[in-house]
């Protein structure tokens, strides 16, 4: 196996690291936490395969990739027909991610197949699978996997919360609220306490309404989705402010690479980026999440070695930074 053909993980990895070094250090400290499961047109690969993958799978081992192991799949794993950018983990024992969760991923290639127009370049690609990564990292803390147990999200959040948002006007009005509260924050300097007060009231009082009216308590499922979504989306804003400012190694690239980097980020300005701190579908938890995230930047509140061990809950800082406010 040629190693060139991991080159295009090889750019991002070194990207993703020197980020994590500079904003996010414990997510640095290795390159990836969990299997993956690497698509491409002609194989399917898996790295850093754990003993399940290799027991239930007819595979080659293949030279590894900067010290990762990895192997080949028989050909029945190689599907080009479906896109596949994901964290699972399943009960089912016939499933690669049997207790354990498995990021599936796909090359730039076949990824471009399936977005066509949608992708950019090679380092808008780039950041979709670090935004995998970072939740394989997440969810690699046995407390953050014990925690995910304590409460159910029946059918996934786009069923159990997104389908509040699609289907409830006043659901989906008040979100806008809140959301265009926390975005007022970091963006325009609105008053911190005021905001926050006003964001939490209206919080409140949408929850309230979905618990009396359909019997649900949706805040446990929120609040994870909040953290978990939220900071996998501010650490892609990490990666775009800094390749705004850095050009990456590309030894590992091939000349005809070249093409595949438009530098598409070079002017990127964080406040401008509308697709990370509006809501334009249903999936609202990941930008309420990043907008939080962006103000526990702006003021410089210190969470990152606390939050999936000690506290599951991106809320939880932000009461701790108004109740300090005078």
């Amino acid at each position: 196996m040629d190693k060139s053909y991991f080159r295009h993980l090889s750019y991002l990895i070194n990207i993703k690291n020197n980020v994590a070094q500079e904003s996010w250090p414990d997510f640095g400290n290795k390159d990836f936490y969990q299997p993956v499961v690497y698509g491409t047109k002609e194989n399917t690969f898996v790295l850093n395969p754990n003993d399940h993958i290799r027991k239930i799978t007819d595979h080659e081992e293949i030279p590894a990739f900067d010290k990762v192991s990895v192997i080949k799949l028989s050909e029945e794993f190689t599907d080009t027909t479906n896109f596949s950018f994901s964290v699972s983990f399943s009960s089912d024992s016939t499933a690669l991610h049997y207790n354990s969760n498995v990021l599936y991923c796909q090359s730039f290639e076949l990824t471009k197949k399936f977005l066509q127009n949608d992708l950019v370049d090679l380092e808008d690609w780039s950041i979709m699978v670090m935004h995998e990564l970072f939740h394989g990292y997440q969810r690699s803390f046995p407390e953050a996997h014990e925690y995910r147990k304590t409460f159910d999200i029946p059918g996934g959040p786009d069923q159990f919360l997104g389908s509040y948002h699609n289907d409830l006007e006043w659901y989906s009005e008040s979100v806008r609220k809140e959301n265009d509260l926390l975005k007022a924050i970091w963006i325009d300097g609105a008053d911190l306490t005021q905001n926050l007060t006003a964001y939490d009231s209206l919080r409140n009082l949408r929850i309230d309404k979905i618990k009396k009216e359909y019997g649900v308590d949706i805040r446990d499922a929120e609040d994870f989705e909040i953290t978990i979504e939220g900071n996998a989306r501010y650490f892609e804003s990490l990666v775009k402010r800094y390749l705004a400012k850095n050009e990456p190694n590309g030894e590992a690239l091939h000349k005809s690479d070249q093409a595949l980097i438009t530098n598409m980020f070079d002017e990127y300005e964080v406040s401008k980026d509308k697709a990370l701190f509006n809501i334009y579908n249903n999936r609202y938890w990941y930008p309420i999440g990043y907008n939080i995230s962006m103000i526990l930047e702006k003021y410089e509140v210190d969470y990152k070695d606390s939050l999936y061990r000690e506290e599951h809950n991106i809320h939880s800082f932000l009461e701790e930074l108004k109740s300090s406010k005078p």
